[in-house]
């Protein structure tokens, strides 16, 4: 009977195979374990999958209810809506100052400059990166 630790290691014997391989080599492996034609993919490429499906047939993959989520059909996660519209007005007090800034379509307007994002604006005014909607407080739908 073989032992948990018997296993690793015949694991990690093959592990470290696959990294000496040449990519004529793992196509061959890649036949083997997977029983059709390798991807025309790079030899890193090969050695991550291949490295994978060694620990899949050793440990088992994925739990059946898993790969049932993974594969359903069911609705993806829509992106959530912005709550801001043009000419809205989003306003920030940061050390003392107020400042003030105008939405004017899918652009930012701050002190009279045009920023293509609202952490574009929130780094001209702090001097450091910020995320946007996160600094002036903006919420989604």
């Amino acid at each position: 009977m073989e032992t948990q630790n018997s296993k690793d290691e015949s694991v990690r014997r093959q592990l470290l195979a696959l990294a000496n391989m040449s990519r004529p080599e793992l196509c061959e492996k890649w036949r083997d374990l997977y029983g059709n034609e390798p991807p025309n993919s790079s030899k890193e490429f090969l050695c991550r999958r291949l490295s994978y499906r060694v620990q899949e047939l050793f440990y088992g993959g994925l739990d059946a209810d898993l790969q049932v989520v993974l594969t359903s059909d069911a609705p993806k996660a829509r992106p959530k809506k912005s709550v801001l519209r043009d000419g809205a007005k989003i306003f920030r007090d940061w050390h003392g100052t107020r400042y003030e800034v105008t939405v004017r379509g899918n652009k930012y307007e701050y002190n009279g400059t045009l920023y293509r994002s609202l952490s574009g604006v929130a780094k001209a005014i702090t001097g450091v990166l910020w995320n946007g909607k996160t600094f002036f407080g903006i919420t989604t739908e």
